[in-house]
C-alpha cells in the first residue's frame, strides 16, 4: 500500500525519471497531481460511489445535484429511490422499474403536456435530470404531496470525487470519516502514472506524457474488467404498461400515442 507522501515522491520520481522537486516538478505541482489522478481514476471507473439524500418539499419537482460537494455524475449502475412516510409513519419506498429515470426527450414523446402538470400526487412515477446552466437538476415527474406530518426523500447514488490528500501519510481513497477503500490498493500505482502525464509536458515530453496515459488507461480498464458482474445479463422492456395500469399510470389516449399499441 502506497501512501501519499511515497506516492508524490518516489513512486512519481520512477515515472518522471526525475527527483526534481524545486523547480519545476515541485512539491506542490507533485501533490496537485497526485490528487488529481485520484479524481479521474475515480470518475472513469466509479469506483468511488456515495449515496446523497435529498429532502423533498411538498409541490417541489426538482433539485439541484451540484450543490453535493464532490458531486461528479450519478452512477450508472446506481437506482435513485423515492421514500415517502406518511403520517402514520408507514414508509414506501420506489426504486427500479417502481421509480424509473424517463428524461426530458422521451417525456416529450410519450407523454405530452407533461410539464403542466400542477396536481401534487403522493408518489411520482419517475425522475429525470437536466443540466440547467452551471447546475444538474434531479426532476420528479410529477410534483410531490408531501403534508406538514409527512416526509419524503430522494435517495441519489452518486460518483463522488475523492478527498483530497494533504498529509504525507494519507492513503487514496479514504473518506473524510476516515474510511479507506482498501480493495483499491492495487490501483494505487496508476496515481503516479497519470501524475506524470500531467507534469512530462513541463520538459517538452509528449511522447512520454502519452505513455504515462497509457499506463493509467491500463488501470483503469483491469478495475472495470475485475470488477464487471459474473455471468450473463438480462434485457427488460423500456416501459412496463402491465405495471402502469396497476398503478393508473396511463390512459387510452396515452396507447394511442405508442405506434406499437395502434393495433387495437
Amino acid at each position: 500500500m502506497a501512501d501519499f507522501g511515497a506516492l508524490y515522491q518516489s513512486e512519481l520520481d520512477l515515472q518522471l525519471n526525475n527527483s526534481d522537486s524545486n523547480t519545476l516538478f515541485t512539491t506542490a505541482r507533485r501533490k496537485a497531481a497526485i490528487n488529481d489522478a485520484a479524481r479521474e481514476f475515480a470518475v472513469l471507473t466509479e469506483c468511488y460511489v456515495r449515496r446523497a439524500t435529498i429532502s423533498v418539499s411538498c409541490n417541489t419537482a426538482e433539485y439541484v445535484l451540484s450543490t453535493i460537494s464532490d458531486y461528479a455524475r450519478i452512477a450508472k449502475d446506481g437506482l435513485v429511490e423515492y421514500h415517502r412516510t406518511d403520517s402514520n409513519g408507514a414508509l414506501t419506498q420506489l426504486a427500479g422499474e417502481d421509480f424509473p429515470r424517463r428524461d426530458e426527450l422521451w417525456r416529450n414523446r410519450y407523454e405530452p403536456g407533461w410539464r403542466t402538470s400542477t396536481t401534487p400526487v403522493e408518489h411520482p412515477q419517475g425522475y429525470y435530470l437536466r443540466p440547467d446552466g452551471g447546475r444538474q437538476l434531479l426532476g420528479l415527474s410529477e410534483p410531490p404531496d408531501v403534508g406538514s406530518s409527512e416526509t419524503a426523500s430522494l435517495i441519489v447514488p452518486y460518483v463522488a470525487r475523492p478527498e483530497p490528500m494533504t498529509d504525507s501519510t494519507h492513503v487514496p481513497f479514504t473518506d473524510a470519516s476516515g474510511n479507506t477503500r482498501f480493495d483499491l490498493v492495487e490501483y494505487h500505482q496508476a496515481l503516479p502514472h497519470y501524475a506524470a502525464h500531467k507534469l512530462l509536458p513541463l520538459i517538452g515530453d509528449a511522447q512520454g506524457a502519452q505513455q504515462q496515459l497509457q499506463a493509467f488507461m491500463g488501470y483503469v480498464a483491469r478495475y472495470n474488467q475485475n470488477t464487471r458482474p459474473k455471468g450473463g445479463t438480462h434485457v427488460t422492456v423500456a416501459r412496463s404498461y402491465y405495471r402502469e395500469s396497476r398503478r393508473g399510470g396511463f390512459s387510452d389516449a396515452a396507447l394511442d400515442r405508442d405506434p406499437r399499441w395502434r393495433w387495437r
